[in-house]
């Protein structure tokens, strides 16, 4: 074991000569000081002890009339002495460990499994508000506060999960199953949303009221949602068909040629924060909050490699108010969009047969009026 102690530890090689160092070595035994690697030189010997003995010898070889002579130093104790003063050598590597594990527990990247690009945007979006992002400091009750304030937030997630280890968060989720659309049975009546002429008629639920060939006028009901049996009771349905009619419709629209609208300018005005395990930094400048501030965020990256810290950049794209002057047939072609909008927007699914138009001009305002034949779907529930 004391071989071990003075090779491993701290041991030191000395020679002993002249005097009487016969009886050096009896005492050093007595006294139950272990000597190693005994040799005999031309004056006395040579040996090893451990370095916590040397004191306690040197003493001894006074006695004895013995000259020692220390030489070589082996063992942890002596490397280590040569660096006194010099603790930043020593110390660096325990503030490199304790480094390492102070930064696994922050976020250095983030990876979304199971989302399309949307929804991992959205995912996205809703962590950095929750201050989950690259430099955050996470613990596990953080996370399963996010995933359920997402899954409540959210009804388009079956379920999320949210996954941290060794600095990577690993985001999981996937879509719930779509609910199927369960229809009213009400017994509520088929009115006509237009007047016009019905061109067919396919009634799947409820009793017809109205033919092919037939002229309806808008409100009039086309299919019944009750009808009296043989013993005059009322026996209800709930309505459901297609009532397709030719139908006449104006629409108007006022263009002027001459108007102003705020445009982009390809500039922008910016502000950057750093943000690192729960604290922000400002770089410069903020801008003050207003609703036309945007706000995106990346980590930081140096030569390709991310840090766990985001940068977070807030910018407002600058504006200028221009004035756009329209010629007489780019004014025509905006005011027919807007009157085919409206007509759309009423029905969807209509198929123009014809149209005419009518224009009134008044110093540089357009009048736009569009007198429309068409065949739609004209069947709307009662009170839509």
């Amino acid at each position: 074991m004391g071989l071990i102690w003075s090779n491993c530890f701290a041991g030191v090689e000395f020679t002993a000569s002249g005097g009487q160092w016969e009886r050096l070595i009896t005492l050093c035994s007595r006294q139950g000081i272990p000597l190693y690697r005994v040799q005999p030189t031309l004056e006395g010997f040579s040996a090893s002890l451990p370095a916590r003995s040397y004191l306690l010898v040197s003493r001894l070889a006074r006695r004895c009339g013995v000259r020692l002579q220390a030489g070589r130093r082996k063992g942890v104790y002596f490397r280590l002495r040569r660096y006194r003063g010099r603790w930043g050598l020593l110390l660096a590597p325990l503030v490199f460990a304790a480094a390492v594990h102070l930064l696994g527990q922050g976020v250095w990247s983030i990876r979304y499994d199971g989302l399309d690009a949307a929804a991992c945007r959205q995912v996205e979006q809703m962590l950095y508000s929750m201050d989950i992002c690259e430099g955050a400091v996470l613990t596990q009750e953080k996370l399963r506060a996010a995933e359920k304030q997402i899954m409540d937030s959210d009804d388009g997630f079956g379920w999320v999960s949210l996954n941290f280890e060794k600095g990577r968060l690993v985001v999981e989720a996937s879509p719930a199953l779509q609910k199927p659309a369960i229809e009213s049975n009400e017994p509520v009546d088929l009115v006509a949303a237009a007047d016009g002429i019905v061109l067919e008629l396919n009634v799947q639920e409820g009793f017809a009221a109205k033919g092919v060939g037939q002229t309806v006028a808008a409100g009039d009901v086309l299919v019944s949602a009750y009808k009296p049996d043989p013993y005059e009771e009322p026996v209800a349905s709930h309505a459901k068909g297609l009532v397709v009619a030719a139908v006449k419709k104006t629409y108007q629209c006022v263009q002027p040629s001459t108007y102003e609208t705020e445009t982009l300018t390809g500039g922008i005005e910016s502000s950057y924060r750093l943000r690192l395990f729960g604290r922000t930094l400002e770089l410069g400048p903020q801008l003050p909050e207003s609703d036309d501030v945007r706000v995106t965020h990346r980590p930081l990256t140096v030569l390709g490699f991310a840090l766990p810290t985001t940068v977070e950049e807030r910018y407002v794209p600058q504006r200028q108010t221009r004035q756009f002057h329209l010629t007489p047939d780019g004014a025509r072609q905006y005011a027919r969009f807007a009157c085919l909008a409206q007509l759309y927007a009423e029905f969807p699914d209509a198929e123009i047969i014809a149209e005419s138009r009518r224009e009134d001009w008044d110093g540089g305002t357009l009048t736009y009026t569009m007198t429309v034949d068409f065949k739609a779907d004209i069947a709307r529930e009662k009170g839509e």
